[in-house]
């Protein structure tokens, strides 16, 4: 269980929830698209020894508070550096997919308290309009209350591969309740600027990670981050996918990087 749950109020009044496991050098996690914080205790049990683990409920997904719409990544940006402030000194920072592009978004903008940070698939291949289409068909979806047919609508998009239509389904029904933070993630990403020159002159050294079992996108747009940034390390995890069954590898991973 988490030791404390405790929250701040973002620049534009949205309050934004974290969990804390452990004691030491604060390591913030930032969670992914239809996923919730519980996904991370595991990882945070793994690390707690050795961190203090501060998971962050993104806006958009309970417990934190709902913005403004459309979203934006800058106001995700608000929220990381609202959680940061907190903390006691530097933090080193580990983003998963949508919440590695908030990470990003936040070395843009020169945000302070970033030590090192850590990504496992940010999907940069994403960002700009290769999702407009899909983000539209859930908008209408979700307004006609079929939220999971929404979910069922992202995971058509992106995955390659395709799922069978049952996993799909499966999918749909247990991440229903999510579908407005994923379209709040959607329309992060379909006015996000792909130049991944933004992060050329970067100087916090950056450890970026893939999974050997998952979609392609993942590892193409870590490869490729990893190519323009000056001070970074791509890592290919074994038998992985895009959401870890087993956070001991990533673990293991960050423990060396965040040493």
């Amino acid at each position: 269980m988490w030791t404390t749950t405790d929250s701040v109020v973002s620049a534009d009044g949205t309050r934004i929830v974290f969990h804390t496991l452990g004691d030491g050098p604060p390591l913030v996690v930032l969670h992914g698209a239809l996923v919730t914080t519980e996904l991370y205790l595991p990882l945070a049990e793994l690390l707690a020894a050795e961190y203090r683990v501060v998971v962050v409920g993104r806006r958009d997904y309970a417990p934190s508070g709902n913005g403004t719409r459309p979203s934006v990544f800058a106001r995700h940006v608000e929220d990381l550096a609202a959680v940061l402030e907190r903390q006691d000194g530097p933090s080193f920072v580990f983003g998963h997919s949508a919440g590695g592009l908030v990470t990003l978004e936040a070395l843009a903008a020169g945000i302070p308290n970033i030590r090192r940070f850590a990504l496992y698939e940010a999907p940069l291949a994403f960002a700009g309009g290769p999702l407009r289409t899909t983000l539209d068909r859930a908008r209408e979806l979700v307004a006609d209350n079929h939220p999971a047919d929404a979910v069922v609508e992202f995971f058509r998009a992106i995955l390659d591969p395709p799922a069978p239509e049952s996993i799909l389904r499966a999918l749909g029904a247990a991440m229903a309740a999510r579908a407005p933070g994923l379209i709040a993630d959607l329309e992060c990403l379909a006015v996000m600027d792909p130049d991944l020159n933004r992060w050329s002159a970067t100087a916090t050294p950056a450890l970026l990670l893939a999974g050997s079992a998952s979609d392609g996108y993942g590892q193409e747009s870590m490869e490729k981050l990893d190519a323009a940034l000056p001070d970074s390390r791509f890592t290919l995890l074994a038998g992985l996918t895009h959401s870890p069954d087993d956070f001991a590898p990533v673990a293991t991973a960050l423990r060396e990087f965040f040493h």
